[in-house]
């Protein structure tokens, strides 16, 4: 399923192609100007990334909040993940030991890099099943509501459990309106 939105700063929309697109409504979802450098080089080095979690819930039209944005790559071994990170301005940590690759610098405190993300088949696989989000004119590719309500029941934690309602809620309004 491939589904388009455009999301402008300060305002936004989602425009589904399955003609719904009244149904579903995404406000205030803007991103940092650091991170917006790092998505466009990201895109720029096409660095294969999917943007996971509660951020894509909201984007996804989930009355939900969330204070990251959980990103899941391919591979988190690419230098041009390096490369990206600079030319945003920020830096790219690779991890060791305990530690996980994480951004740094002025305006990527949000971004969260993921490394396991339970309850979803491989990257390559989910990566197909993505759907394609412009937001302040960056192109996103968002796990789709299904994958994030699996993935939050996967996982198991009393937080993740806790938000099922809300995404279920959503999804089931969804399928109601079709």
């Amino acid at each position: 399923m491939r589904v388009t939105s455009i999301t402008r700063f300060g305002a936004s929309s989602w425009n589904p192609q399955n003609g719904s697109a009244a149904d579903y409504h995404v406000d205030d979802f803007a991103l940092a100007p650091a991170e917006r450098r790092l998505f466009e080089a990201l895109n720029h080095h096409q660095i294969r990334f999917i943007v996971v979690g509660m951020g894509a819930a909201l984007l996804e039209g989930a009355p939900v909040a969330t204070q990251d944005l959980d990103i899941w790559f391919e591979t988190v071994d690419d230098e041009r993940i390096r490369r990206a990170a600079t030319e945003a301005g920020g830096f790219w940590i690779s991890g060791f030991g305990m530690q996980p690759p994480a951004f740094g610098g002025d305006g990527l405190e949000r971004i969260d890099v993921v490394l396991t993300a339970h309850g979803l088949d491989a990257f390559a696989v989910e990566y197909e099943r993505t759907i394609t989000h412009i937001v302040d004119g960056v192109t996103l590719q968002i796990l789709p509501l299904e994958r994030i309500i699996a993935t939050k029941r996967a996982t198991g934690r009393a937080k993740d459990l806790a938000q099922l309602p809300a995404l279920q809620a959503t999804l089931a309004a969804r399928t109601e309106r079709k």
